[in-house]
């Protein structure tokens, strides 16, 4: 179990679909924390090579014109990498983030010790209906609405993380 002053990274991402080869990241939002602590919070927008479709941008309410001026994911890569360093990645449902993370960085996450917020919900409370972000997050009073922009997610993914090891 975490101690309450080790450094983690909350890691959230958007993409324009499920698959790190067939879609690309549209947003990435890295929150480091010493315990309860915020220190560093990593934002960015991505412009994809290919338009955001719409279904993805009425789910994260972002459009291609939000992203028109954007970075591309080869520019963002590079910071995003220096910003977490060696530090664990603490992610919900962590296997899509740190997937599509680890496509578009060239493996570079490989040896973060990654640690799935949805695996702990699973195991402290199986009787939920389901394990998604904001069904955990409503469950554990921390909020119940505004999900789907990175650093949004990535903060409530934070909290859940924090109360799970006891420090929030």
């Amino acid at each position: 179990m975490a101690k309450y002053s080790d450094l983690f990274v909350a890691i959230d991402v958007e993409t324009t679909g499920f698959s790190p080869i067939l879609n690309e990241l549209i947003e990435i939002s890295a929150i480091k924390y010493n315990g309860r602590e915020k220190l560093e919070t990593f934002t960015t927008l991505i412009k994809p090579e290919n338009p955001i479709p719409l279904n993805i941008t009425v789910l994260t309410g972002i459009s291609n014109e939000m992203v028109v001026n954007a970075p591309k994911v080869q520019e963002v890569m590079p910071k995003l990498i220096e910003f977490v360093g060696d530090n664990p990645i603490v992610a919900h449902n962590a296997s899509f983030d740190v997937g599509f993370l680890q496509h578009y960085s060239n493996n570079s996450f490989s040896q973060n010790k990654v640690i799935d917020t949805v695996v702990l919900s699973r195991r402290m409370n199986p009787f939920l209906p389901n394990h998604k972000l904001g069904t955990v997050a409503k469950y554990m009073g921390i909020t119940d609405d505004g999900f789907h922009r990175a650093e949004f997610d990535c903060e409530c993914c934070a909290q859940i993380y924090m109360k799970y090891i006891g420090v929030a």
